[in-house]
């Protein structure tokens, strides 16, 4: 090479960032045909990434000619560019419903040289280099360092016996698609007749990034590529099952795992009566990637409350056309081509969506979804209310959500304050917050049905502090979170709590514990200087957890009921108020309530920590016969024995009494319960008759009795 050519590509390369020195290259070989009278068609292919790189193909490109034995340069030919033989390749992906990304590209171009190789006993390598590689090449050691030599020989027999090598008889493979099986055909044509038997094979290093496009070619031996751990020239491109070549036929199978770029080696070995005569290496460079292919797929609400429009998410992948069904009964037509549609149905029911991505196509896909559209009838509410707030803030929720057509579920509560969360599913939950400031409530309720609803309330948190932290506080805590020293922290202190279990940060003036049990943190604190030592402690005790049943219940008058509380030998109870109790001091006392009653049930642990808990009582009262008893006769002589008609009863409050005689004439009426008619009509006896009356009761606890009839009065 003349020197003034070699140093116009030094600049040229300096000149170029490193990306471009021929990462162009991505893969080659060369073929040689015997025409007759040693003289032979050398063709060299070479095929170019159309995006990584940017070196146009080589004008010209150079091949070495070497000999076999002593490596030495027998001759260089330099064929020049046909800018008429450029071509663009299609991949092939085994399906046409895959769809290669927009930018797997690769351009292909041929040079075609006729040259004379006289008879050599060592034969000839044949050489073309070039690099470098891509550098995103995933199965090579620093492969933007790595070049590639695409070379054949032409061994003494072949020389002899004017052989042809053999031809692929399809392009490589230009993409695969990850986690699916291929199978490609990568047999060749021998115009000889031999037999070929393929295999895996290494690629050849090749050029250098200080020469990346030597004109002649460096001479052989050429080394092949360094793998990149655990690929080898038996395991490519990874995968289960790895890549593999059937020797007899060239089938090329296997199933990649793995997304990238990777170098794959062939080879076909050409025998002649057993013998082997020439050897044919193909180098290539294979994305691996994801094929889309068409996937229908959408999100409706399973379940909707508040409308009668469904908007369908479409979440289909790798489609462009698309055709709805809406199986409307009330609409039997109704379908939609938008991507997205809204369609709103006029009733109650159950409806079955149908999604056809690329509907009309061998590549079709149906995706298909109930949606239930139930009516409106959930509506969350809540209401809050403060029962501590000294040095922290205590706030107890009670719900007030109601379903008129279903019963709620479930509850889920959500309470934010200074980046804090607390979650709950209780009913009625109450929180214990320790920082001043906004606070945010949430509540989702959800039905039997599936219906949901939300309602959120904000409302400010204001406590009384306290002065910094005394030398020994103790705290009663429930469920949840506890600041150890909300009320204030020394400027330029350093803080070290202990022990550290379940402190957020134990170096804070203000850390956050959340103890499973009674627990005493000891805080050391330190000046800036190291001159002032202060040991403070914080006993946080956890609050009894007590199960009361009934929470409720109902009975009538007489009866007695159990109430019973979850029993711990170092608790003490208390119930108030103490009426109707056989003992207002165990768990599990027995109650005999003559009227409603609530009852608060205060538990206190070995601590003095406590929990309230409720117990309602409602008592009933029997309002009819036999327990209300009128006579159906008296007898007013005199002898005190039935000498009155009166209503008879033990829990009555208000009696109504009115008897007439047989012309509708009302004879006697009162409304006291101990009201009586002593057979008189303005202080006269009245003569024996059936007398007509009517009675209206009202017992204890506002039940009410009616009656009319007949009494009958015997002299």
């Amino acid at each position: 090479m003349p020197n003034h050519f070699r140093l116009f590509c030094v600049v040229l390369f300096f000149s170029m960032p490193l990306l471009s020195k021929a990462t162009h290259i991505v893969g080659g070989e060369i073929t040689y045909t015997c025409l007759g009278n040693e003289t032979y068609e050398i063709k060299f292919t070479i095929f170019r990434d159309c995006y990584n790189g940017q070196p146009w193909f080589d004008n010209p490109a150079s091949i070495g000619i070497f000999d076999v034995e002593s490596n030495m340069l027998v001759d260089e030919i330099l064929i020049p560019l046909d800018p008429t033989l450029n071509d663009t390749l299609n991949p092939d992906l085994g399906s046409e419903c895959f769809v290669a990304p927009p930018n797997v590209c690769v351009h292909t171009t041929s040079y075609t040289v006729t040259k004379s190789l006289p008879y050599s006993d060592n034969g000839y390598y044949l050489a073309y280099q070039r690099c470098c590689r891509n550098n995103t090449i995933s199965n090579l050691i620093n492969p933007e360092n790595v070049g590639s030599t695409y070379s054949i020989i032409i061994g003494p027999k072949a020389l002899q016996e004017c052989n042809s090598s053999p031809v692929f008889n399809n392009w490589p493979p230009l993409y695969l698609c990850v986690n699916q099986p291929f199978a490609i055909d990568q047999s060749a044509i021998d115009p000889d007749g031999d037999s070929l038997v393929y295999r895996l094979c290494n690629p050849l290093t090749g050029a250098d990034p200080m020469d990346p496009m030597p004109q002649p070619p460096n001479s052989p031996p050429y080394m092949p590529v360094p793998w990149s751990p655990p690929y080898n020239v038996n395991d490519q491109i990874g995968g289960s099952p790895a890549m593999a070549i059937d020797p007899v036929t060239g089938l090329l199978t296997g199933k990649p795992n793995l997304i990238g770029q990777f170098v794959i080696g062939l080879c076909v070995d050409e025998y002649r009566n057993g013998e082997l005569i020439g050897s044919k290496r193909r180098d290539y460079q294979v994305n691996i990637g994801v094929c889309e292919i068409a996937t229908a797929a959408f999100f409706t609400p399973e379940i909707l409350c508040k409308s009668f429009t469904v908007n369908a998410q479409n979440n289909s992948n790798s489609a462009n056309d698309f055709l709805w069904f809406f199986n409307d009964p009330n609409n039997p037509g109704a379908t939609s081509t938008l991507p997205n549609p809204v369609y709103t149905y006029s009733d109650t029911g159950t409806y079955n969506i149908v999604l056809i991505a690329e509907p009309n196509t061998v590549c079709s896909d149906t995706f298909s979804a109930d949606v239930h559209i139930l009516q409106n009838s959930l509506f969350a509410n809540f209401n809050v209310a403060n029962t501590e707030c000294t040095d922290s803030l205590t706030i107890d929720i009670v719900d007030s959500s109601i379903d008129t057509l279903s019963n709620i579920d479930s509850w889920e509560w959500t309470l934010t304050q200074n980046l804090q969360t607390w979650t709950t599913q209780e009913q009625n939950p109450s929180f214990t917050l320790y920082d001043p400031g906004n606070a945010n409530l949430s509540l989702i309720v959800t039905a039997e049905n599936g219906c949901m609803d939300t309602l959120e309330q904000n409302f400010p948190v204001f406590f009384f502090e306290n002065s910094m932290l005394e030398d020994s506080t103790e705290i009663c805590i429930g469920n949840g979170n506890v600041q150890l020293n909300p009320n204030g922290a020394f400027p330029e202190a350093t803080y070290s709590w202990s022990p550290p279990e379940n402190l957020d940060d134990p170096n804070s003036p203000n850390p956050i514990a959340n103890p499973t049990e009674t627990t005493t943190y000891t805080a050391e604190i330190d000046d800036a200087s190291g001159f002032c030592h202060v040991e403070k402690q914080v006993t946080i005790f956890v609050s009894p957890t007590v199960t009361v049943t009934p929470i409720l219940d109902t009975i009538f008058r007489g009866e007695a009921v159990s109430i019973l509380a979850s029993y711990d030998p170092t608790y003490t109870y208390s119930w108030a108020p103490a009426d109707w109790l056989d003992n207002p001091a165990i768990n599990n006392p027995t109650s005999t309530p003559k009227e409603d009653v609530t009852y608060l049930l205060t538990v206190t642990d070995a601590n003095g920590c406590f929990v309230e808990r409720d117990v309602v009582i409602v008592v009933l009262t029997l309002c009819d016969e036999p327990f209300v008893f009128i006579p159906t006769g008296f007898t007013p002589n005199g002898d005190g024995k039935n000498d009155s008609f009166r209503v008879i009863g033990n829990d009555l409050a208000e009696v109504h009494l009115v008897v007439y005689n047989r012309w509708g004439e009302h004879i006697f009426e009162t409304n006291d319960p101990n009201g009586a008619w002593d057979g008189t009509y303005k202080g006269k006896l009245l003569p024996p008759d059936a007398y007509g009356f009517y009675v209206e009761v009202t017992c204890l606890g506002g039940s009410k009795f009616f009656k009319k009839g007949n009494v009958t009065l015997i002299r």
